[in-house]
């Protein structure tokens, strides 16, 4: 089974700001428990082909920066969830005034198997769009506890 998500949401910072925190790095100070794990260990700057790891047992998944374009506000990964799920995670920000950023972040996942499969069978447009309408708050909490 194959599903493409898309949403977009505003940030409250200058696309220079915003844009680096959808990094692996940047998510690191406001996503709850994200501590990529990187290859190299020292590797943490975002950078074509970056490889790094999140989360365990069943969930494990392996990332890979496809392409790096810090000048156009532009990331795309792989990540792989093996036995599971695969996607292309893409994200572009844009100006959308001087102290704020339209973001736009899609998923085209594809099921690698019954678990993908069951997971792609359940997720909705509507849950995805609320999975990434959370972040603007997430940035926002976290930017008052820097």
């Amino acid at each position: 089974m194959r599903k493409r998500f898309e949403h977009g949401i505003v940030v409250d910072r200058p696309v220079g700001e915003a844009f680096p925190l959808f990094t692996p790095k940047g998510e690191e100070d406001w996503v709850p428990g994200w501590k990529p794990d990187y290859f190299p260990a020292d590797g943490d700057k975002t950078r074509k082909d970056l490889l790094f790891a999140t989360g365990s047992g069943d969930e494990r998944t392996w990332w890979t920066c496809l392409e790096w374009e810090p000048d156009r506000h532009h990331v795309r990964y792989l990540r792989l969830t093996p036995g599971n799920r695969a996607a292309f995670v893409e994200v572009n920000c844009k100006a959308r005034g001087p102290r704020s950023a339209d973001v736009v972040v899609s998923y085209d996942m594809q099921s690698l198997g019954a678990s993908g499969e069951a997971y792609l069978a359940k997720m909705t447009d509507a849950d995805f769009a609320a999975m990434i309408g959370e972040w603007p708050g997430m940035i926002e909490k976290a930017a008052t506890r820097l």
